[in-house]
């Protein structure tokens, strides 16, 4: 409790003792049965009352959703993520790799009086606003090493630029087509990490030699060795080439039909033709690594790949279970206090969880999480309602 109370008097959010402690105000908001839609005022004051024996009019509570308080709660949650137990998972990618970083976004809709600190973009939204969250997780030891609310205007290439010193060596990154850049590469490469993506279509490819790759030739092999994927030395992009390994794998005809409709429509729309190299490529899956062979065999590189949709399965949990995109107009650090709050909560959950599946819940004393610890009051119930739901609905 002290610890949460000190970080409220340094963001601000207390500046003097008051009936309404912050730990009061983190616990009341992150344990509220209800999404952020169908919270109210009067409900909040309620659970303070009831909880915490704290009488505070629903003017007061008005007030205390401030800049500082949304500072506060984003501080928590950096406390969070650079005080985290170090739980070993049971993994063939643990012995070549000190991480496994799976990173992506996800958006939703927000009342359109927010439309001016989160405006919608294109085809998102032109009226509403638009939340962009964006989360990063290490499948190795179970934490999470990113949780960000940001505007659309940051978006996935600038976030991978800004991130760039976040990477560590030894590290494995995987990441959505829309973070890849050279820049994000270059930068993974250089900090002696390793990556896996998939490859974005508009990017130039060239033999060992720096003679363009001839996709007419690729198609021949594979009619002629019948092979279902072929794994070959490349350099990618043109003005600052880069070495890596690219394996293509050929899809079904089916695929590959609804691939080519939506390049067409694509290019239709921008009021440019489709290439012929563009059309090739919609025929295959392709991706992009820089880990050896011996370690990334060609008959594991999607399965690995594929990995990063658990991220997915995270969000729509959130989406779906948590609730957290049904969000109503109020006041603008009201929302965001509500939203990193419950984040804060599922984290909290997410990583109690994790240490119960191995088995060392125990070590929840340890001073590293005593910010949990503290939270986290009720640990039985919030396993039996929630965490373990979650983890077997989603095979976590």
């Amino acid at each position: 409790m002290e610890l949460i109370n000190q970080l409220a008097r340094e963001t601000g959010f207390v500046k003097r003792a008051r009936k309404l402690l912050a730990f009061n105000f983190v616990n009341t908001l992150m344990f509220s049965f209800c999404n952020q839609a169908n919270t109210s005022l009067p409900d909040i004051v309620a659970d303070l009352n009831q909880q915490f024996d704290v009488d505070i009019s629903k003017e007061g509570l008005h007030k205390k959703f401030s800049a500082q308080a949304v500072v506060f709660l984003k501080e928590l949650i950096k406390y969070q993520l650079s005080k985290q137990l170090s739980l070993q998972a049971d993994s063939e990618l643990n012995k070549h790799f000190t991480s496994v970083t799976i990173k992506d976004s996800s958006k939703f809709y927000l009342p359109s009086t927010y439309n001016g600190d989160y405006p919608g973009f294109g085809n998102f939204s032109k009226t509403n606003g638009l939340m962009n969250l964006q989360y990063e997780y290490d499948l190795v030891n179970g934490n999470w090493i990113a949780l960000e609310l940001t505007t659309i205007k940051t978006n996935d290439q600038q976030d991978s630029k800004q991130s760039i010193g976040t990477i560590e060596k030894g590290g494995f990154y995987l990441r959505d087509l829309g973070y890849i850049t050279p820049t994000y590469l270059k930068g993974v490469i250089e900090k002696g990490a390793s990556f896996l993506n998939r490859m974005p279509p508009q990017i130039n490819v060239h033999t060992p030699d720096k003679k363009p790759i001839d996709w007419q030739k690729i198609a021949n092999k594979f009619n002629k060795t019948g092979a279902g994927a072929l794994d070959m030395d490349v350099l990618i992009y043109k003005k600052e080439l880069l070495e890596c390994r690219l394996v293509i794998e050929r899809v079904t005809g089916d695929e590959y039909r609804k691939r080519l409709k939506h390049a067409e429509q694509s290019a239709k729309k921008h009021g440019v033709g489709l290439s012929k190299e563009r059309k090739f490529k919609c025929r295959y899956n392709l991706f992009i690594t820089n880990v050896d062979r011996t370690i990334l065999p060609i008959e594991k590189i999607k399965k690995t790949y594929y990995l990063r949709w658990q991220i997915e399965l995270v969000f729509k949990t959130w989406k779906s279970f948590f609730e957290i995109n049904k969000v109503k107009k109020v006041k603008k650090e009201r929302m965001e206090c509500q939203l990193l709050a419950k984040l804060l909560w599922i984290l909290l959950n997410l990583r109690l969880c994790w240490c119960c599946v191995k088995g060392v819940a125990g070590r929840f004393t340890n001073k590293q999480t005593e910010l949990g610890v503290n939270l986290l009051q009720n640990k039985e119930m919030i396993v039996k309602e929630c965490g373990f739901k979650y983890i077997q609905h989603e095979g976590w």
